[in-house]
């Protein structure tokens, strides 16, 4: 067996790994199986549902497909707040059709009814679902409304608790999506890390336009990891696989909590940067006797982010970059006295990779030493 017809075959072991990783990155290939299994599960129960309601089976699937998410608790919360949704929808228009029926006034007083009461925001992303159900219930329903109701509001239930079961029976625990958003973070704090240091690694420090250039939106990179972690956590909630795998949650949210500081921190260093060193400038702040150390500190400090296995850095990338960092401490203390100018940008330099260092370290080594301080006397 081959994997695209031109390498090697693949055995059976590294087919099913591979199908495995792709599995776990991307958990919506599950979802797309249990929300099929679901709503063919709801389609298959829903034949078997006497009376009025009968005549409106397809709402069964469509309550296994809301009630169908990536978590179990998302599942459930969906599910409760699109039933809730359709059985407000209906009851505006259950009132509405017992005052005049379906015409110009009722549809729109039951839509608008609807739109104001889709406004609580329990309801969520399924607060669209009120004024629809009120309009169907309104037309649709008109000539047999009771019927219609428990064809739509009841069966829609029915399929929500079929929906419920299948992701109960195979509870979601998106693990590798977060690991993903956690390396990107890191990858993109390093590339900008990097951007710093070249900046400063010129003869010249470089023009407004020039740190421009040079500065990453890390932003939204720092929002798809806090939303991919959020989502693993969520997923633990009443997930029977969760004890299995609560030291790797607890792994990632330790990870999120650190890189969100060191990202502060980048993002006010990258700044502080762009409005002091720059070639514009007459005197800048670190000047060209701090900044080939200040670059070579910021480029280990990114190496190391680099060399991030599970939850922390590379030994030997984190005592490089402390000896970096200590070189750095040094020619800011020499030149301090030399000069006696205070030199805070090149302290924040300093702050920001000590810090990068300490967030990255086994945490007994960040006890055991403080990073880019003097090594204590013999």
């Amino acid at each position: 067996m081959r994997d695209d017809g031109s390498g090697p075959p693949l055995s059976r072991a590294a087919l099913a790994a591979r199908v495995r990783r792709l599995w776990a990155r991307h958990p919506r290939l599950g979802m797309a199986v249990k929300a099929a299994l679901a709503a063919s599960l709801a389609w298959t129960l829903v034949q078997l549902v006497p009376g009025p309601a009968a005549d409106y089976p397809y709402y069964a699937p469509l309550g296994a497909l809301i009630a169908t998410s990536t978590t179990l608790t998302g599942s459930v919360r969906e599910a409760a707040q699109a039933v809730t949704a359709i059985s407000l929808g209906a009851a505006v228009a259950l009132a509405a059709d017992a005052l005049a029926g379906p015409n110009l006034v009722t549809i729109a007083l039951v839509v608008g009814v609807g739109v104001l009461l889709g406004s609580w925001s329990w309801l969520g992303s399924s607060r669209s679902w009120l004024p629809t159900s009120a309009l169907f219930v309104l037309i649709i329903g008109h000539t047999n409304p009771t019927g219609y109701v428990l064809g739509y509001a009841g069966l829609t239930l029915l399929g929500a608790l079929v929906g419920l079961a299948v992701t109960s029976a195979f509870p979601p625990l998106p693990l590798a999506p977060a690991q993903t958003q956690l390396q990107v973070l890191r990858d993109t704090l390093a590339d900008q890390l990097e951007d710093l240091a070249d900046g400063l690694r010129q003869e010249r420090p470089p023009t407004a336009q020039g740190w421009q250039d040079r500065t990453r939106t890390i932003d939204p990179v720092l929002a798809r990891m806090r939303a991919a972690v959020e989502q693993t956590l969520e997923a633990q909630r009443g997930n029977r696989r969760a004890r299995r795998y609560a030291e790797h949650a607890q792994q990632q949210v330790r990870q999120a909590r650190a890189l969100e500081r060191l990202a502060l921190l980048v993002e006010e260093l990258a700044d502080v940067l762009a409005d002091t060193e720059r070639a514009e400038f007459e005197q800048v702040a670190l000047g060209p006797a701090l900044r080939p150390a200040a670059a070579r500190a910021l480029a280990a400090l990114g190496d190391a982010l680099r060399s991030v296995q599970a939850e922390t850095a590379d030994l030997d990338a984190l005592h490089a970059a402390d000896e970096a960092l200590r070189a750095l401490a040094d020619d800011v203390r020499r030149t301090r006295t030399s000069t006696q100018e205070d030199l805070f940008v090149a302290g924040s330099v300093i702050d920001t990779v000590r810090r990068g260092l300490i967030s990255l370290s086994p945490p007994d080594a960040a006890v055991a030493r403080s990073w880019g301080q003097p090594e204590p006397p013999p």
